[in-house]
């Protein structure tokens, strides 16, 4: 990332730059992501926060528009993760902003075009390229198909993010576990059993002790003391997961509700009050909330996940957040650790493309997706 001014030139893909800081922050706020919650996500103080966490190297483009503006931009990062049990060099892509003024099909177009060349040059022809559309986004369903020659996206995957809301407190799970909160000496023991578990999970990262160290410190707001470890009688590290508050450098503003949620928002603001915790905000306002990261339990073990939930769960309430987020894929069998907790489910889609315009290698639906839903 450089500071030098870009060449004034309408309709153009170029690199992003740090001046280009203020206007990606502008664009985001115009592209509210629509659900049953419709959320814009406000990345100030600095867009590019988020994109230095999303891989090893990265690259951010940009359309200019007209009078110094940016009409669109995309992501691309490179990532060490685990394929089919094995390391292995992918492209994640990401962040595809398109200004509403600017929705020609033109600037899309040119964006992916960009995101394809970059992970093009990065890893290959074959490289795998990762991406993700919200369920019911018709717009970017419409380009799965690779109109246009535009490369074609093969879905193998469904992460379901569980927005768990703060009300009551919850019975203790897991009357064989302790759970308490990680410190710096507990890092080692996490990436190992991060190492051990990892394989078992389509895309999870590839961490050893000084990496995974390395990514906690260089992440905004987030600590060892942001990680709940769950351990057997023993004393073995039997799980853990962060919950993070990304309040510093994200931060999510309603900008509507569903019918649905509309009513779930009335009867939890009715019973805020009484239970000490804050209320859901009107369109317009800001929600406090935690999103899980670094989710490290074996897939035959929900009751690990979910003694860690509850224990967390139950020390958050009344810390002034409404909810936490825990993204996990479809086919997981931890999410039966979110059942009863009255948690609000969006749905997101997983693909798969390669910088030739489609993958094909193996099938990748026979291990669950790891999707860390915090670098969204």
């Amino acid at each position: 990332m450089t500071s030098r001014k870009p060449c004034s030139s309408a309709r153009r893909v170029r690199d992003a730059i740090t001046a280009d800081n203020d206007q990606l922050l502008c664009l985001a706020k115009l592209c509210p992501m629509e659900g049953h919650v419709a959320i814009c996500v406000n990345r100030a103080p600095d867009f590019f926060a988020l994109n230095r966490l999303e891989g090893d190297r990265w690259r951010v483009g940009v359309v200019d528009g007209p009078a110094g503006t940016i009409a669109g931009c995309i992501a691309v990062a490179e990532r060490n993760v685990y394929l089919d049990g094995r390391p292995a060099r992918v492209m994640y892509v990401s962040d595809l902003k398109v200004h509403p003024a600017h929705r020609d099909g033109w600037t899309g177009n040119a964006l992916i075009r960009y995101a394809q060349e970059a992970c093009r040059r990065a890893g290959g022809d074959d490289a795998p390229i990762l991406s993700t559309i919200l369920a019911n986004n018709q717009p970017m369903e419409r380009r799965i198909y690779g109109p246009r020659g535009l490369p074609r996206l093969t879905r193998f995957a469904t992460i379901r993010t569980y927005s768990v809301p703060l009300l009551w407190r919850r019975p203790r799970a897991g009357a064989d576990l302790r759970v308490s909160r990680a410190k710096t000496d507990d890092i080692e023991e996490m990436a190992a059993l991060w190492r051990r578990l990892g394989p078992s999970r389509q895309f999870a990262p590839v961490h050893d002790g000084k990496s995974f160290a390395e990514w906690i410190d260089r992440a905004p707001s987030l600590s060892p003391s942001c990680y709940w470890l769950a351990r057997r009688d023993n004393g073995r590290l039997a799980g853990f997961v962060g919950l993070w508050d990304q309040t510093a450098f994200k931060q999510l503003r309603v900008t509507g509700y569903s019918a649905r949620l509309a009513a779930f928002r009335a009867l939890f603001n009715a019973l805020a009050p009484a239970l000490h915790v804050p209320a859901l905000p009107p369109p317009g306002g800001e929600l406090r909330h935690l999103t899980a990261i670094h989710m490290c339990v074996s897939a035959d073990e929900p009751a690990v996940l979910r003694s860690l939930l509850v224990h967390a769960y139950n020390e958050l309430r009344g810390c002034g957040f409404s909810f936490f987020n825990v993204g996990l894929d479809i086919r997981d069998p931890l999410a039966a650790a979110l059942k009863g907790l009255l948690a609000q489910v969006t749905d997101t889609h997983a693909y798969v493309t390669t910088p030739a315009g489609c993958y094909s290698g193996p099938a990748l639906d026979h291990r669950p997706l790891h999707y860390e839903i915090a670098l969204v």
